[in-house]
């Protein structure tokens, strides 16, 4: 009898394991086409005011003197200096980067089509548009 109770209860938690599996959410977020040309206003932007910006009355880079941030990335050009100064790398496409930083009210993690969005627009000469 012991032996048939244990097996019913290894049983039962290893079904519960299986179906937990099947409840895990799958990666949403698409592989960006390459073929896709990628601009300041129309991409950039929203990735800008969802992650940099700030919330909630932070308000980060949206000028070169506001609460330590160092540039104004309103701008495509003020975006573009970090690109050439090698810190948009350095600190968004490097994992130990920081950004966003841990005490931002924005998410606190860029999504993969994000990073991808980014990553393509510098490897397409940051256009501008």
């Amino acid at each position: 009898m012991k032996w048939y109770l244990s097996l019913l209860i290894i049983i039962a938690f290893f079904s519960r394991c299986s179906s937990d599996k099947s409840d895990m959410a799958l990666p949403a977020d698409p592989v960006i086409n390459d073929s896709v040309t990628i601009t300041f206003t129309k991409d950039i932007v929203p990735i800008l005011q969802t992650y940099c910006y700030g919330t909630g009355g932070q308000k980060c880079h949206v000028s070169d003197t506001n609460l330590g941030a160092s540039g104004d990335f309103t701008t495509c050009s003020g975006l573009i200096s970090k690109v050439n100064n090698g810190s948009l790398e350095a600190r968004v496409f490097d994992p130990a980067g920081g950004m966003p930083p841990s005490y931002s009210l924005s998410p606190q993690e860029l999504t993969d089509t994000a990073l991808q969005t980014l990553e393509l627009w510098v490897a397409q000469g940051t256009n501008c548009d």
